[in-house]
């Protein structure tokens, strides 16, 4: 899984990108799947690499599979490193927008969820609890009435 802002780089230098998910993660997978692209892992053949930016700044800028990059990708790396610069300077504005939004509302959720939950968990536990008793009793009858049956094959004690 690719940590930060992930992309796919062609050997045609275009650089692939998605959404990020909640964690502010972009999964190479879900790039490749969207793309229609399927893996390879023979650098003679493959048509891309991976790429990320763990901290979303080009400065953790890494090849996600350094030891079987393509020779495309050493020859180019330079390229792609300023590429994968160019759309991360584009796509990290709209990421702040989004957490600008979604940050407060999530607080705003959580303020409510959380005591919620907690008198939830209350009501919850000695429910549980008592259910757990109901079925392990019942189950222990349910053994002792099938092992009266021929062929049952019970658990070993």
């Amino acid at each position: 899984m690719c940590e930060g802002f992930g992309t796919i780089v062609s050997n045609e230098l275009k650089v692939y990108f998605i959404e990020s998910d909640y964690d502010g993660n972009v999964s190479h997978s879900e790039i490749l799947k969207r793309l229609g692209w399927t893996d390879n892992t023979d650098p003679h053949l493959r048509h891309f690499v991976r790429t990320e930016c763990a901290d979303w700044k080009i400065k953790s800028f890494r090849f996600d599979e350094e030891d079987t990059l393509p020779g495309w990708a050493e020859e180019n790396r330079q390229e792609i490193i300023n590429l994968v610069g160019k759309t991360l300077k584009k796509v990290y504005p709209a990421l702040a927008e989004y957490k600008k939004v979604r940050d407060p509302a999530w607080a705003e959720y959580k303020k409510v969820r959380d005591p919620a939950w907690a008198e939830y968990k209350k009501v919850r536990d000695p429910a549980w609890d008592e259910y757990k008793k109901v079925r392990d009793q019942a189950w222990a009858e349910l053994g002792k009435s099938l092992s009266t049956i021929s062929g049952y094959v019970g658990q070993a004690a």
